[in-house]
């Protein structure tokens, strides 16, 4: 396997699934805005969240945001970090990015090693 293929493979794991870490303001979040919030080294992934100065609290992403029997809530003192993110577009993205790298790679391959010329 040669070095630009090596380094192309390299490239595409390098696509994430959507999720960043942002600082947060107090209030709340849109509702179906999933979040993953880090705390004693786990990530518990809510939505419907809300964010007060001294508390973060959400809804179980497995229960529907209005259940407000659901919410639970940590210190915000004990949150590592929050990351907000949709999932399902980041991996759909990430497909078409891998995609577009794979394209890009044959073309630039077959240009310059002269492996895939067409008839002969």
């Amino acid at each position: 396997m040669k070095p630009l293929h090596v380094a192309l493979a390299l490239l595409q794991t390098g696509c994430g699934a959507g999720w960043h870490t942002t600082p947060l303001a107090t209030g709340p979040l849109p509702r179906r805005q999933q979040a993953q919030v880090w705390t004693e080294g786990r990530a518990l992934r809510w939505h419907a969240l809300v964010v007060a100065a001294d508390s973060i609290s959400g809804v179980p992403f497995i229960r529907p945001p209005g259940c407000d029997s659901c919410r639970v809530a940590v210190p915000r003192g004990s949150v590592d970090s929050v990351r907000l993110g949709n999932p399902s577009a980041g991996f759909w993205k990430s497909v078409g990015l891998g995609m577009a790298i794979t394209v890009a790679a044959a073309l630039v391959i077959c240009r310059f090693e002269r492996s895939c010329q067409l008839g002969d």
